[in-house]
């Protein structure tokens, strides 16, 4: 990844957006854990206020397709921990609950991370590999979700199997310990000072 600005800080707060065909279809303010330049930790803490689409009522939705309406969420009951790779299609997480119990390593594909002036941007592809907090075993995530995407011209079944041939390179990538799953990510806790970070002014509006 080539900054467009100095290394972030731990601290800073990044705007991580997910864009597809111009259209922003989430947002959420991160704060930087670490910046190697071509990896970036991003934390996320209960209570982060977030913008994704909802329906045309302005509820939450599952229906990614047809969902249009922007609508504020809050993030509870879980922190997490976002590692974001150059060239990856792919972000890895980390997932606490608010007792500090580890949950798992959650691997969300999508598009390759690209920096702004103001952050981060991506677009989540929908399908997701949970993989067990000891990284002996994993299962898939939301493949119903992505078939709904391929019938209404979303996705494609090509896309599919390559995220599935990418993804289980990733499985064994953990079982074996490769990076980021060589780094003692799961004992990563918060500066007590941070609060949930809110969205920059402006959010929406943006450039790139």
């Amino acid at each position: 990844m080539v900054s467009n600005r100095t290394p972030w800080q731990p601290g800073d707060i990044a705007l991580l957006r997910h864009v597809r065909e111009g259209v922003l279809r989430w947002a959420m303010a991160t704060r930087v854990v670490d910046d190697r330049g071509d990896m970036a930790a991003l934390a996320t803490l209960p209570g982060t206020r977030y913008v994704t689409l909802g329906d045309e009522q302005g509820n939450r939705t599952r229906d990614f397709v047809n969902a249009k309406t922007p609508i504020e969420i809050t993030w509870t009951g879980t922190y997490a921990l976002r590692l974001v790779r150059e060239g990856d299609r792919h972000a890895t997480l980390l997932f606490w609950d608010e007792q500090w119990n580890f949950l798992c390593w959650y691997i969300n594909f999508e598009t390759p991370i690209r920096r702004t002036t103001f952050g981060f941007e991506s677009m989540d592809l929908t399908l997701d590999m949970l993989i067990a907090p000891d990284r002996s075993r994993w299962q898939w995530k939301d493949e119903d979700e992505f078939e709904y995407g391929i019938e209404h011209g979303w996705y494609t079944r090509e896309l599919l199997d390559e995220l599935k041939a990418y993804g289980e390179a990733i499985a064994e990538e953990a079982r074996a310990g490769a990076p980021p799953f060589d780094e003692p990510w799961h004992e990563w806790r918060p500066d007590p000072s941070w609060a949930p970070p809110p969205l920059p002014e402006g959010w929406h509006r943006l450039p790139g």
